[in-house]
């Protein structure tokens, strides 16, 4: 079960899997070299290219488990079972003709796998394609755009939304000029009214980006005395509340197991009972990079001893009918296509740490090039449709367009009480007294209960934000007399890193 290199054999099984599943994503009609992942982890996490020789032994693999998949006879092993992947795949290499059809309209295009559009495209009617590239979501399954790669006789852009306002329209506006340079065909909002700035009232759809996120909201809304109905997003199977379970389960000790009469039900978990336990199970989440199932682990890595309290108290407070729930969670993945009321977006997003004037000062440019992350981002604020609560990141997002939840009032209102001082706590400047208009900072709480209360704004600050635009308000001079006091930016390590890296 160890290949020449010393990966180990639960390794080798996931570069099969990889293999098979760029293949069933693939138009083409056989399993070749070309569906082996160009890298892979050995055992010990190590990154490295895969060889030739390598390549073809995963070829021949994913061959012979595609034929067992196939067989028609009952089977017992899980591992030759068909997926709903594997029937689609089926289908196409079969040719499908879908004469009876005057034309075939794809929804969701922004995300079809070449296997679908080579199914459509063969066919002799005519075909519709309707999506947003800016939602494509999933390109790590090896989706495509087809929006993009098929020839087209006439394209019409629906850039007004029906869903919400112009408030929420213009975060998700913000998000494609800053990071992906659209501004030809830019999100219009209804006529709907909308906020994004203050504390939600009504049922919550709480999106997140990752599982433990979800898993870590569903803990906080159903502590206390009256915990919280909530509704997960797919429902608790298939959010594997039951294999985070296992996985605890396998990090106890084997005689507590046996002691308390503790059994795994997943056929995988329990097999890594036999193969090293929790860290080797760990070793390989890492070594395969599979993202999900590191999720669950570092799940129950967090909760540990609570966690069997906390399932439980999960699967209790859970309601299948979400009209019941009064939170909704999930990931954004999950949410894809729906819409709700009162969107809350959790912090585990890619992150903007700091304001535009900020990033301009210490020389910092984004780059646009983790296309996938800012699309999530997007689908995340569009499934709003009345009521938005944003972020940090997000402010410092719409910072970016110039946009500092700055509002203008007479200065002769505001002086009745004395001097007031600047609002930011980094500044010491009192307002000017002389100057027509001064700047208020609007209070936002933002999804993880903080708080800005915002307050009123020296004009050396407002200067920093919004430049020139300052001395219709008050004479350059009188700017320039003012202290200019600098923020200390303390940006994360791993920005920073990233920053590197790009």
């Amino acid at each position: 079960t160890v290949s020449s290199r010393g990966q180990g054999g639960f390794i080798r099984a996931k570069l099969v899997v990889k293999t098979l599943e760029a293949f069933f994503a693939s138009a083409d009609e056989s399993i070749d070299v070309e569906h082996v992942p160009i890298w892979c982890r050995d055992n010990r996490g190590n990154k490295s290219l895969v060889t030739e020789e390598e390549k073809i032994f995963t070829v021949t693999e994913a061959e012979k488990l595609w034929r067992k998949m196939k067989l028609l006879e009952e089977v017992n092993q899980l591992a030759y079972k068909m997926t709903p992947d594997g029937y689609l795949k089926l289908w196409q290499l079969r040719k499908p003709h879908l004469s009876k059809y005057n034309a075939i309209f794809v929804d969701e295009a922004q995300d079809c796998t070449p296997a679908i559009m080579e199914i459509v495209l063969s066919q002799n009617c005519g075909k519709i394609f309707v999506g947003d590239p800016h939602q494509q979501i999933y390109s790590f399954r090896g989706a495509v755009n087809a929006l993009c790669e098929v020839p087209h006789t006439h394209i019409f852009y629906l850039t007004q939304s029906f869903r919400f306002g112009a408030e929420i329209a213009y975060v998700g506006a913000t998000i494609l000029d800053a990071f992906k340079k659209v501004r030809n065909k830019t999100l219009i909002g209804g006529y709907q009214t909308g906020t994004i700035i203050g504390e939600p009232l009504e049922k919550v759809a709480v999106l997140c980006r990752t599982n433990s996120c979800v898993f870590d909201e569903a803990v906080r809304v159903t502590e206390g005395e009256k915990p919280a109905n909530i509704h997960i997003i797919g429902g608790p199977c298939n959010f594997g509340l039951n294999k985070i379970l296992d996985i605890w389960i396998l990090l106890q000790p084997e005689r507590e197991r046996d002691r308390k009469h503790l059994c795994i039900k997943d056929w995988n978990i329990k097999m890594w009972a036999k193969h090293g336990g929790f860290s080797a199970l760990k070793n390989y989440a890492v070594s395969s990079e599979d993202k999900e199932l590191e999720g669950k682990i570092a799940i129950v890595e967090k909760y540990n001893t609570r966690l069997p309290e906390l399932v439980n108290r999960i699967q209790s407070c859970h309601t299948a009918n979400i009209k019941e729930a009064d939170y909704t969670l999930g990931t954004v993945h999950k949410a894809k296509g729906m819409e709700f009321d009162t969107v809350k977006v959790t912090d585990d997003f890619f992150k903007i740490p700091t304001t535009r004037h900020n990033l301009e000062r210490l020389n910092i440019k984004i780059a646009s090039g983790v296309e996938d992350e800012w699309n999530l981002l997007y689908v995340a604020v569009t499934r709003a449709k009345k009521h938005l609560v944003i972020t940090q990141s997000i402010e410092n997002i719409l910072t970016l367009a110039g946009e500092y939840f700055l509002k203008a009032e007479l200065s002769s209102v505001i002086f009745k009480e004395g001097p007031v001082q600047c609002a930011f706590n980094h500044c010491n400047n009192n307002m000017l007294e002389d100057a027509v208009l001064t700047m208020k900072k609007l209070p936002i709480t933002y999804s993880d209960k903080t708080e800005d209360k915002g307050g009123y704004v020296c004009h050396a600050c407002v200067h920093q934000r919004i430049g020139p635009m300052t001395h219709l308000m008050v004479s350059p001079e009188r700017v320039k007399s003012m202290q200019n006091n600098i923020e200390n930016v303390a940006l994360p390590r791993n920005f920073l890193l990233l920053l590197e890296a790009i």
